[in-house]
């Protein structure tokens, strides 16, 4: 019979991969798709997002990377205190034990968190750049990957369709009139999905143009004429629809704020190049490399959120699939963690690294590990907390349904970013938000 792949196999996953609905209210060109909930004022636009760049040129930036799939905690963070249990526990995927952690030797990390910049995750934990929060999930945790995710999204235990957290927090805190404020790169986020405030997703700002599927050559030409003819109308004026004229003539504005950081032509330099080498072939390092490079320029970006690859619901032979996914991210983050510090701006951004939920304790007969609690996430940056900064579940311990024990409430993080990195009262986008406590995540 031959292996399952597990994103084919896996129903829930499959369905929880799934892309944030346009509507009425987005306006899409090319590469770049702009969320507003109100009708934008475009000739305030450019002038916006340089006024909020310019006013807070030190503003807090914080940026989400999502592991889809559910990450598991036991062989990325693996407990060295507890090898004997967790070899009892996993006889189909036995691996030889990691290395201990330099400044942490209860822990140690997949070898393949080694990889990258400077040793990759690892060397960014050792030098005091990542903390790690091992347990993290929330109380009676639901194993569905559509549910969970959106559980984490929104920052609210309930299936009832609502902005993303940190849409709620551009509502309040955000402009109104810069879609950049709130950048996804690589489909729209629905952590980022606001009430109200216009937030945008990019691949590359090369693409951010404004282009018509299924034509080319003159007819594109002609087409992309008429709307700049449409865009360049004062609104009410002459023939068209209001709301046709609006959404041309913010995609053309758009499209003129990004174009001073795409190369001219194939040959030109790029303007948003980066200082450090990034892995090449992969996207997840693209997008990082193309947000490092769009954070350094005055767009009065606040919040900003890339998936990662897609190799974390590891129900088959999770020894590979987890080595080839943690290599991708640990050479990713290391970069860009290094391309922020040669530019001079990572002191004022924090990543915040999460997946929806972790693997069981005990392996499977397929070499993998099947939908678990208690999770692993962490905090990585010049100003995070290093260290491992929760209590590690003890497998001595499991809950009723032989999972880890959860040792934190992902609401408790969210809370403990809102205030201590976006200096903000967490109350406004969470919920009850005094009763999750607070952690020190940020120094």
């Amino acid at each position: 019979m031959p292996r399952r792949d597990p994103f084919k196999g896996c129903d829930d996953f499959r369905r929880a991969r799934r892309p944030v609905e346009l509507t009425r209210r987005q306006v899409v060109l090319g590469g770049l798709s702009i969320y507003a909930a109100t009708a934008l004022g475009p000739s305030r636009l450019l002038q916006d997002a340089r006024a909020q760049a310019a006013a807070a040129p030190d503003a807090p930036v914080l940026v989400s990377v999502f592991l889809p799939g559910g990450c598991d905690l036991l062989s990325t963070v693996t407990p060295l205190d507890q090898t004997g249990r967790l070899a009892d526990l996993r006889r189909s995927i036995t691996t030889e034990a990691p290395a201990p952690l330099a400044t942490e030797s209860r822990v140690g990390l997949h070898p393949s968190l080694s990889e990258g910049l400077d040793g990759g995750v690892r060397g960014l934990f050792e030098a005091g750049k990542v903390g790690f929060l091992p347990g993290i999930d929330y109380a009676n945790p639901d194993l569905s990957h559509f549910h969970s995710r959106h559980f984490w999204e929104t920052g609210l235990i309930t299936e009832r369709t609502a902005p993303g957290w940190l849409g709620r927090w551009l509502d309040r805190h955000g402009s109104a009139d810069n879609p950049l404020q709130g950048l996804s790169l690589g489909g729209l986020s629905p952590l980022l999905r606001t009430g109200g405030a216009p937030v945008a997703t990019i691949d590359d700002p090369a693409g951010a143009q404004l282009r018509f599927g299924g034509t080319w050559g003159p007819a594109a030409d002609m087409t992309v004429a008429a709307w700049s003819r449409v865009a360049a109308e004062t609104p009410g004026a002459g023939a068209g629809p209001a709301a046709a004229k609006r959404a041309a003539q913010l995609a053309r504005d758009i499209g003129d704020r990004l174009a001073p950081y795409a190369p001219a032509d194939d040959k030109a330099p790029d303007p948003l190049a980066p200082p450090v080498a990034y892995p090449e072939n992969s996207d997840f390092a693209t997008h990082l490399s193309r947000l490092a490079g769009l954070l350094a320029q005055p767009l009065g970006i606040r919040v900003a959120a890339i998936d990662a690859p897609s190799d974390f619901d590891t129900h088959d032979d999770q020894p590979k699939q987890l080595a080839a996914a943690l290599s991708e991210v640990s050479q990713g983050l290391a970069a860009f963690q290094a391309d922020l510090e040669a530019r001079g701006i990572a002191d004022r951004v924090l990543t915040f690294v999460w997946s929806e939920f972790g693997r069981r304790p005990q392996s499977n007969d397929s070499s993998g590990t099947d939908h678990g609690a208690g999770g692993i996430a962490w905090v990585q940056g010049t100003r995070a907390r290093g260290g491992i900064l929760t209590d590690y579940p003890d497998l001595r311990r499991l809950d009723r349904e032989d999972n880890l024990a959860v040792t934190i409430d992902f609401r408790r993080v969210y809370c403990s970013l809102l205030e201590g990195w976006l200096g903000t009262d967490a109350a406004e986008v969470i919920p009850n938000a005094s009763a999750f406590g607070r952690l020190a995540v940020v120094r």
